[in-house]
């Protein structure tokens, strides 16, 4: 075989081993879009937890107000993503929203990540410290891949 070939082929094998790690380190990881949104008719919204926790990306960083009836980011979604969990060792990120005026309402949200015995191993839990503020009901995948829609995280402060 001549050098020329020889170095195209060993390039292809290459390639083609990068791009299979690249694509099992990506499904290495679970995704959850979501957002928050202020449901207050007339109170604005800030993030207390700063900075922003490790997985979690697209949050007006930095903190800033949000009006009533806005998100948390203002336009599309965030995500948390992370390394798939194991039967014993969930995932979970802590997220605080507070009046922005003074701090107080505070509510906490968890959202949380687990896998499980289930025909769809991956479980979306979301949860808050609050009555007030309300989160979505769970959701499962096969693949830890909570993407098809984004998950509203309601923040009030009555």
């Amino acid at each position: 075989m001549r050098l020329p070939n020889l170095l195209a082929l060993a390039a292809f094998a290459l390639a083609g081993a990068l791009g299979a790690t690249a694509a099992q380190a990506s499904a290495a990881n679970f995704t959850v879009n979501f957002a928050v949104k202020n449901n207050d008719a007339s109170v604005p919204m800030i993030r207390s937890t700063v900075p922003l926790p490790t997985g979690v990306t697209g949050l007006i960083d930095p903190a800033a107000a949000i009006l009533a009836g806005g998100t948390d980011p203002a336009t599309g979604n965030a995500v948390y993503s992370a390394p798939l969990p194991t039967l014993v060792s969930p995932r979970q990120v802590q997220l605080a929203y507070a009046k922005a005026s003074d701090g107080t309402a505070s509510c906490t949200f968890t959202i949380k990540v687990s896998r499980d015995g289930n025909v769809l191993p991956y479980l979306l839990h979301f949860a808050s410290d609050n009555a007030r503020c309300l989160v979505p009901a769970d959701q499962r995948t096969s693949d830890g891949q909570f993407t098809a829609q984004t998950s509203i995280l309601d923040w009030a402060s009555i």
